[in-house]
C-alpha cells in the first residue's frame, strides 16, 4: 500500500468516497470510486455518466490522507466477433470488405482486431498504454481538521479521463487490494 497525505478532489455520499489524483501535466487525472461498504456491485449498478456527473458534483478541495494499493492490469481483447456484430461483418469478408480508400487492390479485408490495455499504479505514479503520469504534490497551510481518511483496502472503480472533456479513456476495476 502506497500512503500520502495532501490537498486533493474529494467527495462523498452515503455510499461511496470518490477522489481524483491529478496528473502532473493537469490535463488527466484518475478518479478514485471507492464505495463505504464492501459492496462494488451495488455501485456498479449505478454507475453510468449522470451518476457520476452527480457525484462529481460533491467534489471539492480537501485535505485527504491517501492508502492506496499499487496495482498492475494489463489485458488483450480479440474484438472482430464484437464488430462483426456491431453492424460491420462486410469489413471481415472476402471479397465484401471495400477498402478502396486506403488500398488500390480489392484483396484487403480485415483479418482480426485486437485490444491492448496496461496501467500501473505505483509510488512514481501511473502509467497507462503509452501514456505516463506522476501525481502531483500540493504545498498547503496546516488546517486545524483532521484530513478526510481515503482508505482502499477494499474493491473500487478507477476512471483515468481527459479533464477538459471528461473523456473516459481507462476504466477498470480492482477486485481486491490486498493482492
Amino acid at each position: 500500500m502506497m500512503h500520502k497525505t495532501g490537498s486533493y478532489n474529494y467527495g462523498e455520499t452515503s455510499s461511496l468516497q470518490i477522489l481524483e489524483l491529478d496528473y502532473l501535466s493537469k490535463d488527466l487525472s484518475m478518479l478514485i470510486i471507492l464505495p463505504k461498504e464492501n459492496n462494488l456491485n451495488a455501485i456498479e449498478n449505478t454507475l453510468d455518466i449522470e451518476g457520476l456527473n452527480i457525484w462529481k458534483k460533491e467534489m471539492k478541495t480537501e485535505e485527504v490522507r491517501i492508502t492506496l494499493p499499487k496495482f498492475r492490469f494489463a489485458t488483450k481483447y480479440f474484438m472482430a466477433k464484437d464488430l462483426k456484430e456491431m453492424g460491420m461483418p462486410s469489413a471481415f469478408k472476402y471479397p465484401d470488405a471495400d477498402f478502396t480508400g486506403i488500398s488500390a487492390g480489392d484483396d484487403l479485408y480485415i483479418g482480426e482486431v485486437i485490444h491492448q490495455a496496461y496501467i500501473e499504479v505505483a509510488e512514481y505514479g501511473t502509467e497507462a498504454a503509452a501514456a505516463t503520469g506522476v501525481f502531483a504534490e500540493v504545498i498547503s497551510a496546516q488546517l486545524e481538521e483532521q484530513p478526510k481518511l481515503f482508505t482502499a483496502d477494499r474493491p473500487f472503480i478507477f476512471i483515468i479521463q481527459q479533464k477538459a472533456t471528461e473523456n473516459i479513456l481507462f476504466m477498470g476495476r480492482l477486485s481486491n487490494p490486498s493482492r
